[in-house]
Order: structure tokens, then C-alpha cells, then sequence
């Protein structure tokens, strides 16, 4: 047996010392080169964040990106770095056409921006039309495309008058009985999810009729929250091996339940032959038409995205542009004295009338500048050999987007950005210089928003229909409740209390 030399115990401590060395030398390496020599070190923000993602994390699990997000680009401008690889974009004007728009023009040649891979995974077994190739994307909207045109959107009025009326009926029901604060926020969650439901499969959820939310709407609802720990998996693939301890195992099978609902729904609605004017209606007469077929499995994902798309991002808009004309009175009593004043009788409030009504057209139009559904943006990634967008060149792989919340709240987008003035939409000189362009809530481009014709006939006839029946006072309890509403993609809204009395007419 060997004997111990005295020098050979500083051995192990030696290789400590060159370990650590080395990992300090790495980790500063990475600092330096990241802040000075990195593809997107001309782009201005705080050091941290380019240097670490953990900030931007910190602030999606708190549900605080869209504030943070404003912060950064009021202090730093248009653009900004939000993480060692995310750009977001104020410069609406420039940049809805530079990253998500047809490649015509200037942009000829150049690649399509794809939906970034972080925020938008691609669903087990088939794609949909939100999280798709080009050519699946194009194959799956000429099918869809027919059930949101004019014509369809004109059939489907009666069954959208039914669901509105019963809205209308159930609150001066309820509110005949009960003088307490109704929260808002769950009325127009459950009308818009009955609409769409019936739209889509024949049949409503019955949370209306039964004044209660549906178990598949909470199981929704709780799955948003996973999104944010994808985001994080994605780009620290080492959590994975926690994902047992960090996602709640009862919202993954939730989340399974709920597509198996869809499906099943999705199923029975196909093979039951009518013709009532809704959407499955169309999607089932063009499909296969021209050579564009969906599949059974397609049609399911696409009625989930439909289903969501469809239904809670109309009741956000409704609820956010309630409380903001509840918080100003005297846009309030406007728009009060305009719809009371247009129609005499309430049967007279219809899709094409709600059409024309140009103040009431600008308070949504001026909700969706404040308040807008999707706050955070549409996320893409830029292709090979990088892009120029806004005036600066972006190199391939960054994930950007514009972000619509920040946008809608610049001073160097909208003068007055926090007050809540719907006339800067109607050619009020105060609001000559606003860029309008800036706001587009529906996305842009050949991946905008289908359904945008019926959230906007759908939100125009609930909202004239509420203001012509009720007087809406807000609770004090609910004073602030846009600061407690928090982002997990799309809004988490808490309750919104209204004192809700009908109208008395002579």
C-alpha cells in the first residue's frame, strides 16, 4: 500500500479551485458577451434582462407582463429587449407590417414570421389553424373562412338576438329579486360561451339558462395557467424533470377532459343533418372543397381554438369597456343618451342597426385600445437571415412581436393614452396625430383573425342592448379592478361587481 505525500491532499482542492475557476470565467464570459457582442446588443433595456431570463419569468408567473412591458417602453422607447432574446414593439405603424404581414411590396422574397414554438406548441396528433404550417394554415382557413363571411354572420342573427334577449331577461329576473352587485364579468362569460357553443355544436353550454358556469368553462379556464410553464420548460428544458411538482396534475387531465369534450361534441354535431344557420353548418358543406380537407381530428382542435377564441375574449372586451365607462360617467351618459335616443323600441336593436352606430362603435374601438383581449402580442420568430423591422435589423431566430397592450398605452402612439376618450376615433382634431394603425387586436396580416366580423357584431349588440335596458353603477369593491386583473396569456379577470337596475319607461 502506497503512503499519503504530504503535497497530494491539495490535489482534490486544486480541481475545485480549476472548476470554479472556469464556471466563474463561463458565466462571466456570458454576461460580456451577451450585454456587448450578442446579434441583439444594439437593442436597448436593462442589462438584466440581457443578460438573464429570470426577470421576464418572474414577472409571467406573477402575472405582471404587460406592466412591466409598458414600464420598460416608456423609459427606454419603441423597442425593447425583454429577455436575452425577445424583442417587443411599440411602433404599431411599422411593425404589424414588418413582422406579421402579407410578403408583398418591400417584403417580397423575404420569409414569413412563424408562430414562436415558446407560446405556441403544436397540439398532439394534428394542427390547428393557430399553431400550423403555412400550408396547413391556408388549407384549413378556405374551409373556415365561408362560416364568418357576411352572409353567414347574417343567418346566424337570430340565434345570436336569442342568447343576447335571454342575457337581458335573466339579469331583470335576477335583479328583480336581488338588489346586490352582479358580477358582469361572469354574465358575459356565459353568454358568449353559449353563443359559441351552439354555434359550433348545436347546443349551449346552458350557463345562461342555469345561471351557473359550466365544469368544461372552469376546466378552461384553469388550463391557461399551464401556458406559462411551457414558456418555461421550453427554455430551461432541465425543469421538465419537475414538471410533476410544478404543473397541477388535476389541470393536465382537466385539460385532457376538455378536449375529449370538444371532440365528442365536435362529433355528434357533425353527424346530425340540419341545416340551421350555424358555423358547422358551412364548415361541413365546404369541406373538401377545391381540394381542402380537414380532418375529424383537425376539426376538433380547430373547434377548441374556435371555441376559446370565440367566447372569452369577447367577454373580456365586454367587461373591461364596462368598467371603463362605469369609471367615466360622462362617456357613460353619452353613450346612454345615444343608444336610448336611436332606438325607440328595443326589438329595433339589430346586427345591422348596432352597425351604424358610430359612438358605440367608438367606445369598443377605444375598449380595445385600452383593454385589448390579447395583451401580451402575437409572438413570432424571425427567420434565416434575420429581418428589419421598424428601422432595426433583427436577426433569425429572435422571438418578437407587438406587444398590443404596451402599444395601446404609448405616448408616442395616442396623446392622453391613459384617458378613456372614444372621440379620438371620430375625427376629433385633439387626436389628429394618433396612430390608429398601431391597434389592431385581431392580429394582422394572412394569419388575422377569423372571426373578427362576429366579435364585432356580437360585443356592438350586447353592449347596446345592456346600455338601452339597465342603469350600471359600479360597486365600490370593484373600483379597481382592471389593476387586479393579471395576465396567463389572456387576461385572469376577477369579479366585476355592477348594481344593475332596469330601465323605467313611461
Amino acid at each position: 500500500m502506497g503512503v499519503l505525500e504530504p503535497g497530494d491532499v491539495t490535489k482534490p482542492w486544486t480541481l475545485v479551485a480549476s472548476v470554479v475557476a472556469v464556471s466563474v470565467a463561463y458565466f462571466v464570459g456570458s454576461i460580456v458577451y451577451r450585454l456587448y457582442f450578442h446579434p441583439l446588443h444594439h437593442i436597448p433595456g436593462p442589462w438584466i434582462n440581457a443578460v438573464s431570463r429570470v426577470p421576464y419569468i418572474r414577472h409571467l408567473l406573477a402575472g405582471t407582463t404587460v406592466v412591466n412591458v409598458s414600464e420598460l417602453h416608456a423609459k427606454y422607447g419603441e423597442v425593447v429587449r425583454i429577455s436575452p432574446n425577445e424583442i417587443s414593439f411599440t411602433s404599431g405603424d411599422t411593425a404589424w407590417q414588418d413582422i406579421y404581414g402579407f410578403r408583398t411590396g418591400k417584403h417580397k422574397g423575404h420569409l414569413s414570421m412563424l408562430k414562436d414554438p415558446a407560446w405556441y406548441a403544436q397540439p398532439p396528433g394534428s394542427a390547428h389553424i393557430i399553431c400550423s404550417s403555412n400550408e396547413d394554415h391556408s388549407r384549413f382557413r378556405k374551409v373556415l373562412s365561408h362560416s364568418f363571411s357576411d352572409k353567414a354572420l347574417a343567418n346566424q342573427e337570430t340565434l345570436l338576438q336569442g342568447y343576447v334577449d335571454l342575457l337581458i331577461n335573466q339579469l331583470k329576473d335576477v335583479t328583480s329579486k336581488d338588489k346586490s352587485p352582479q358580477d358582469l364579468t361572469q354574465w358575459y362569460n356565459w353568454t358568449t360561451f353559449d353563443v359559441m357553443a351552439d354555434l359550433l355544436f348545436g347546443e349551449p353550454f346552458g350557463s345562461l339558462q342555469e345561471l351557473a358556469t359550466s365544469k368544461y368553462i372552469h376546466m378552461l379556464f384553469d388550463s391557461f395557467t399551464a401556458f406559462k410553464y411551457w414558456y418555461i420548460m421550453y427554455y430551461w428544458p432541465w425543469t421538465k424533470r419537475l414538471r410533476n411538482w410544478i404543473l397541477d396534475q388535476r389541470v393536465i387531465q382537466n385539460r385532457l377532459t376538455y378536449y375529449k369534450f370538444v371532440a365528442s361534441q365536435t362529433q355528434k354535431r357533425a353527424q346530425r343533418e340540419t341545416q340551421r344557420p350555424d358555423l358547422m353548418t358551412t364548415i361541413l358543406q365546404h369541406n373538401g372543397e377545391k381540394g381542402a380537407v380537414i380532418s375529424a381530428t383537425e376539426m376538433n382542435n380547430n373547434n377548441s381554438v374556435m371555441l376559446t377564441a370565440g367566447s372569452e375574449t369577447t367577454a373580456t372586451l365586454l367587461s373591461g369597456v364596462t368598467y371603463l365607462l362605469l369609471k367615466n360617467p360622462e362617456v357613460l351618459a353619452k353613450l346612454m343618451k345615444d343608444v336610448r335616443g336611436r332606438w325607440k323600441k328595443y326589438d329595433d336593436i339589430t346586427l345591422e342597426s348596432v352597425n351604424n352606430t358610430p359612438y358605440l362603435i367608438a367606445v369598443l374601438q377605444e375598449g380595445l385600445r385600452y383593454f385589448p383581449p390579447v395583451p401580451a402580442g402575437f409572438e413570432r420568430r424571425v427567420g434565416k437571415g434575420g429581418e428589419v423591422v421598424s428601422g432595426y435589423f433583427i436577426p433569425e431566430n429572435t422571438a418578437l412581436s407587438v406587444s398590443s397592450y404596451p402599444t395601446g398605452h404609448s405616448e408616442r402612439n395616442f396623446k392622453d393614452p391613459e384617458a378613456f376618450v372614444p372621440e379620438r376615433w371620430m375625427g376629433d382634431p385633439r387626436y389628429a396625430d394618433d396612430k390608429k394603425s398601431s391597434i389592431n387586436p385581431f392580429s394582422f396580416g394572412p394569419r388575422n383573425c377569423l372571426g373578427k366580423n362576429l366579435a364585432y357584431a356580437e360585443m356592438r349588440l350586447i353592449l347596446a342592448k345592456m346600455i338601452w335596458s339597465f342603469d350600471l353603477e359600479l360597486d365600490p369593491k370593484s373600483d379597481d379592478w382592471m389593476k387586479r386583473c393579471k395576465v396567463n396569456t389572456l387576461w385572469e379577470k376577477p369579479e366585476l361587481a355592477v348594481r344593475v337596475k332596469e330601465v323605467v319607461r313611461e
